[in-house]
C-alpha cells in the first residue's frame, strides 16, 4: 500500500471514530453509525494486510488493526455494546494506530525529523512548569493492565477495591485485558467500573488507554501488585506537595524490584503470605515526608504520574520489547526539570514478573541488550554506566554531621544517583542542602536541573577551583570514580578541593580498585566497560596504596578515612583468581582482600 493511501485511510478512521464518539457523547441516534463501524473494520482489514510482515512499530500498527476488527466483531455479536466498543476500544485503538504509523514512517525514519520531534516534546514538557492545571472529571485514573495470570489479577483487583475510596466519584478505574485467554476478560466484565479495554491481540506496552483516561493523575497498576492501606492517599499527598513532581512510586518487597527501591519484609512472597503482608503494610504505612527520596531513575512497577505530562507522549514506542522504557522515561523527566520520588513511607506488595513475564526474552536476541542499544542511540549515553551512583554511599555520609544551610558540590554527577542519595540523607536529618553541580562531560549537562540549585560547565578540577573561588562547601563529592575525573596530579587537585572546604567540611570520593577481581575480569573479557560507545573510554589507573601513603604524610590531607566495598557476587571470581596471582612476587600480602575490594570511599576532613 502506498504511503499516501495509508495516511488517508488512517485519517478517515480517526475522523470516523471521532464522529461516532461525538454522536454518542451527545446522546443522539444516528442510523448510519453501524455502517460507519463496519467501514472502520474494512479499513482496518486493509491496514492489517498491508502490514502483515511488518516489524517494530509497524507491527504494533498491524496488531491495532487486528484489534479494531476484533472490537467490531464483538459489537456485531452483541458481546460488547456499541457505545462501550467505540468509546473505550475502537476510538483509542485507531488514534494510537495513526500515531504509531506517523512515528514509524515520518519521524523515526529521518534523523532530522526524529530530533525535531524530541525537541518539541521536551520543550512542551518544560512549558508545563508553572502552567495552571485544567479541570479534570476525576482526580485519579487507575489503569490496571493484565495479561493472563488471572489468579494474580484477582488479588490486584480485590486489593484496589479494599484499599481505595471510590465513594467520592473522583477516582476512575480502567482495566485492560491485553489478549488474555484465561478468563480475565470475563472477570473484568463482572466488575462495576465502566471503562474496559479488551484488545484481543496482545500489544506489549499498550498505550491506547491514555486517550480515554480523564484523571488529573494517572496510576499505572500492574496485575502483580497488591494495594495496601493508605497507598493512594500517600501517593496523592506526595504529588500535591510540589508542582515540580512528575511521578511518585511506592516501595515494595526488595526481592521483587531492582534499583534499590525495595525494603526487607518478614513474610513470604506467596498468596498465603498476603494476610501477613497486609499486617506489615498497615504498620508501615504512616505518612512521613522525611522518607520521600529523590531519585534520578525509577522503576515504576506502580506509579502515579501527572496526566498532562503523560499524555504528551512519555512512553516512547521505539522500545518495542518492553525493556528500558523506565530508563527512557526517567531521562525525559530529568532533562526537562521534573522530580521523581520514591516513597519509603508507603509500601505495596509486588509479586514481580507477572505482567510481562517470559515475553521479555522471547524472539531473536536478548531484549535487555537490544533495548539498551536503542536507549544509547537516542540519548547518546549508556543507561547503566551513566547512573552516577555507588553502593554503600550511606556509610560514607555517616562521616559528616548534617546541619541547616549547608552547601554541597558534586563533580560530574551524571544522572545524579549519588547526589540524590546525599540529598535524601540530608532530608532524613531534617535539612535541605544547597546543591551545586560541576559538569565535565557536556552530555550530562541536561541531567542537573531537576536536583541542583546551580550548575557550572567546567574542564578540570583546577577550573572548578577557579570558578568556585570564594565559595566554601560542607561536602564535596563526585558521581564518578576518582580516576574518571579530569586530573593530571591527583594530590594537587585534592589540595585545590580541600581549599574549597568550609571548616568541618569533608571530601568524599569513590575510588576504584584497579586490582580487584571485578576490574581485572572486566579488562580481560569486556574491556573497561560494557557500553555501546564507538570507542572504549579510558581512565588513568591510580594505585590506591601509594596514594594513601602520600596522604598519610601530607600536612593537609592526612585526616582521611576509607570505607571498602566488597560484593558477594565477586566471591567466586576471587576464589578462581587468587591461585593465579599467589606466586607473583609483586602481589600484595593481603591478596584476597585486594582482589575482593571492588572500590572504596575516601573521606578527607577539614
Amino acid at each position: 500500500m502506498e504511503q499516501e493511501q495509508m495516511r488517508s485511510l488512517l485519517n478517515i478512521s480517526v475522523e470516523a471514530a471521532s464522529h461516532i464518539q461525538g454522536v454518542l457523547a451527545r446522546g443522539e441516534i444516528e442510523p448510519a453509525l453501524e455502517e460507519i463501524v463496519d467501514n472502520l473494520a474494512q479499513i482496518a482489514a486493509h491496514i492489517e494486510t498491508a502490514t502483515v510482515d511488518a516489524a517494530g512499530l509497524m507491527q504494533k500498527v498491524h496488531l491495532y488493526a487486528k484489534n479494531v476488527q476484533a472490537s467490531v466483531d464483538d459489537i456485531r455479536c452483541g458481546r460488547t455494546a456499541l457505545e462501550c466498543g467505540v468509546l473505550w476500544e475502537i476510538y483509542p485503538f485507531v488514534v494510537e494506530m495513526q500515531r504509531l504509523w506517523h512515528l514509524a514512517t515520518e519521524v523515526l525514519s529521518d534523523a532530522s525529523a526524529r530530533a525535531g520531534h524530541q525537541e518539541r516534546l521536551m520543550q512542551a514538557m518544560k512549558d508545563l512548569h508553572g502552567e495552571p492545571r485544567t479541570h479534570y472529571p476525576y482526580d485519579v485514573s487507575i489503569v490496571l493492565c493484565a495479561y493472563n495470570k488471572l489468579e494474580y489479577t484477582k488479588k490486584a483487583v480485590e486489593s484496589i477495591f479494599a484499599h481505595t475510596d471510590f465513594s467520592s466519584g473522583r477516582i476512575e478505574l480502567i482495566t485492560i485485558n491485553n489478549g488474555s485467554e484465561d478468563g480475565t476478560r470475563e472477570y473484568f466484565e463482572r466488575l462495576p467500573h465502566r471503562k474496559k479495554l479488551n484488545p484481543r491481540h496482545n500489544i506489549l506496552g499498550i498505550n491506547s488507554w491514555q486517550h480515554i483516561a480523564e484523571g488529573k493523575y494517572i496510576v499505572g497498576f500492574s496485575n502483580d501488585v497488591v494495594a495496601t492501606p493508605h497507598w493512594l492517599e500517600h501517593l496523592r499527598t506526595a504529588m500535591e506537595s510540589d508542582e515540580r513532581i512528575a511521578m511518585a512510586v511506592p516501595t515494595c518487597n526488595e526481592e521483587s524490584i531492582s534499583n534499590l527501591q525495595g525494603i526487607p519484609v518478614p513474610y513470604a512472597n506467596t498468596f498465603e503470605g498476603m494476610r501477613e503482608m497486609q499486617e506489615f503494610a498497615a504498620a508501615h504505612n504512616h505518612l512521613d515526608p522525611a522518607l520521600w527520596e529523590e531519585r534520578s531513575v525509577l522503576m515504576p512497577f506502580l506509579a502515579i504520574t501527572r496526566s498532562d505530562i503523560y499524555k504528551l507522549g512519555l512512553i516512547d514506542p521505539i522500545y518495542t520489547r518492553g525493556e528500558f522504557v523506565d530508563d527512557d522515561l526517567s531521562t525525559l523527566l530529568r532533562r526537562t526539570g521534573w522530580r521523581q520520588l520514591l516513597l519509603k513511607d508507603t509500601f505495596v506488595h509486588h509479586f514481580g514478573g507477572v505482567t510481562l513475564g517470559a515475553d521479555r526474552h522471547k524472539g531473536a536476541g536478548n531484549a535487555l541488550d537490544e533495548m539498551r542499544r536503542v536507549y544509547y542511540a537516542k540519548w547518546g549515553v549508556d543507561a547503566w554506566d551513566s547512573r552516577g551512583g555507588f553502593s554503600g554511599s550511606e556509610n560514607a555520609w555517616a562521616w559528616h554531621t548534617f546541619h541547616a544551610g549547608e552547601r554541597v558540590l558534586v563533580m560530574e554527577p551524571r544522572f545524579g544517583e549519588l547526589a540524590c542519595d546525599l540529598v535524601n540523607a540530608y532530608r532524613r536529618s531534617g535539612f535541605v542542602p544547597h546543591m551545586t553541580a560541576a559538569v565535565f562531560d557536556e552530555r550530562y549537562l541536561p541531567d542537573t536541573d531537576y536536583l541542583f540549585d546551580e550548575t557550572m560547565m567546567t574542564a578540570s578540577i583546577a577550573d572548578v577551583a577557579a570558578q568556585c573561588a570564594g565559595q566554601r562547601y560542607d561536602v564535596i563529592t563526585a558521581g564518578c570514580y576518582l580516576d574518571e575525573l579530569p586530573t593530571t596530579d591527583v594530590v594537587a587537585d585534592l589540595e585545590r578541593l580541600y581549599a574549597l572546604l568550609a571548616p568541618g567540611g569533608i571530601i568524599i570520593l569513590p575510588v576504584r580498585n584497579p586490582g580487584s577481581a571485578y576490574e581485572l575480569d572486566c579488562m580481560m573479557h569486556a574491556g573497561t566497560r560494557e557500553v555501546y560507545e564507538p570507542k572504549t573510554p579510558r581512565y588513568a589507573v591510580i594505585p590506591y596504596r601509594q596514594l594513601l601513603e602520600r596522604f598519610h604524610a601530607h600536612p593537609l590531607l592526612h585526616q582521611y578515612r576509607v570505607h571498602s566495598i566488597l560484593m558477594k557476587a565477586d566471591e567466586e571470581l576471587v576464589r578462581r583468581m587468587k591461585p593465579l596471582l599467589r606466586h607473583d612476587e609483586d602481589a600484595p600480602t593481603d591478596l584476597e582482600l585486594s582482589l575482593s575490594v571492588r572500590m572504596f570511599f575516601l573521606g578527607i576532613s577539614k
